[in-house]
């Protein structure tokens, strides 16, 4: 089991993406929503995923408006963590005045893989909470979170709340 709560992966300079954000069809993929009570509250955009959470997912139609941050995602990653592949990407909003109620994650993906957050647009009132421990996370900053212990996140503010989510799976290989 993993022993964290948060570990700081990186920053980075994310202003020329939030513009997609208000672009997206935030309607169009509800699986997440649909499938979770906990994530009742979200929206959800995917980016490469599938409804499985597998180590397959596909690059959705909204790939291209993130290759490039991706290409600037990898390196840190790799960085950080070693080789892997980035296997599942989701775009994330948690609307204001909401929350996404305490939970563990299971799964042999969500309980094995690496799970970071890139904020893309936050406010000081989003307050997320890894078993006990709350960090208001700022734009631009890449955590991974313990998804193994119960977490949750209440946005309090008047604004909207984007993260990418990002699951990377290790592969040691060189």
């Amino acid at each position: 089991m993993k022993d964290f709560t948060y570990n700081f992966v990186g920053k980075l300079d994310i202003s020329e993406y939030v513009n997609y954000l208000k672009s997206h069809n935030w309607e169009e993929w509800t699986y997440r929503q649909d499938t979770w009570e906990v994530h009742s509250e979200t929206k959800s955009v995917p980016i490469i995923a599938d409804e499985t959470y597998s180590n397959k997912g596909k690059k959705s139609k909204y790939y291209k408006y993130y290759e490039n941050l991706l290409s600037n995602v990898k390196p840190i990653l790799k960085k950080y963590y070693g080789n892997g592949e980035i296997i599942r990407i989701e775009l994330v909003n948690l609307p204001s005045d909401s929350e996404v109620k305490q939970h563990k994650d299971t799964g042999e993906s969500l309980t094995k893989d690496k799970r970071i957050h890139l904020v893309l647009e936050t406010n000081n009132k989003v307050i997320f909470k890894v078993d006990g421990v709350e960090k208001n996370m700022k734009v631009g900053e890449m955590w991974e979170i313990n998804n193994t212990k119960y977490h949750s996140v209440t946005n309090g503010g008047n604004t909207d709340r984007f993260h990418l989510i990002i699951d990377y799976k290790i592969t040691n290989i060189v």
